[in-house]
């Protein structure tokens, strides 16, 4: 191992500390991905962080002319330096500059963008209620009796996913079972029993 890959090795698990102000700071550390991949980009796992220990949230710094091989202590603190802070456009907090950082916060700070994605959540779930209550009217109208919500767990892996089925009477356990195995999950009973 070189030098550079010989002072990488020590630097596994180390945190930076960089003070913003008295009450502010930035606390980083090498993402574990830099030191599994030989000619990964130097990359840092940054915490915005209040001195009380309370997170603000992370973002990651890459500094991509550097790998494990040819990075030293000097360029990380370099890499931390150049981490910039804006306030939130909503709320004035602190949050980080997405010039300087990878993030996806867009000059929000975690407070802010973390009840947009609740806000955005609950639109989502409400809209797909709504279409489930729909669909759950119109089958019933056809003639239909019961929803049967089920996950399928698929036997090759991969995500599992949902599926409905609707039924004019009430569907046994050993049907249902059926339908999943057909459906080729390797999870048969998982599901519900819904009447309309």
């Amino acid at each position: 191992m070189n030098q550079c890959g010989e002072l990488m090795e020590s630097m596994r698990g180390r945190t930076w500390v960089r003070h913003v102000d008295s009450v502010i700071k930035l606390v980083a550390s090498i993402s574990p991905c830099v030191f599994l991949y030989d000619q990964y980009p130097l990359q840092l796992e940054v915490t915005l962080r209040r001195n009380d220990e309370e997170s603000l949230g992370s973002a990651l710094a890459v500094e991509r002319a550097k790998t494990q091989r040819n990075s030293t202590d000097a360029d990380i603190r370099r890499i931390l330096d150049a981490v910039g802070l804006v306030a939130c456009r909503r709320c004035s907090a602190p949050a980080f500059d997405p010039t300087t950082v990878r993030t996806n916060r867009a000059g929000l700070c975690e407070s802010c963008f973390l009840d947009d994605l609740r806000r955005e959540s609950r639109r989502a779930e409400d809209a797909e209620r709504k279409a489930i209550a729909a669909r759950d009217r119109r089958m019933k109208r056809s003639g239909h009796a019961v929803r049967v919500t089920a996950w399928v767990h698929p036997v090759q892996g991969g995500d599992d996913y949902q599926v409905d089925w609707y039924f004019e009477t009430r569907p046994t356990h050993a049907q249902i079972r059926r339908l999943l195995h057909e459906m080729r999950s390797r999870v048969c009973d998982d599901y519900q029993i819904i009447a309309l």
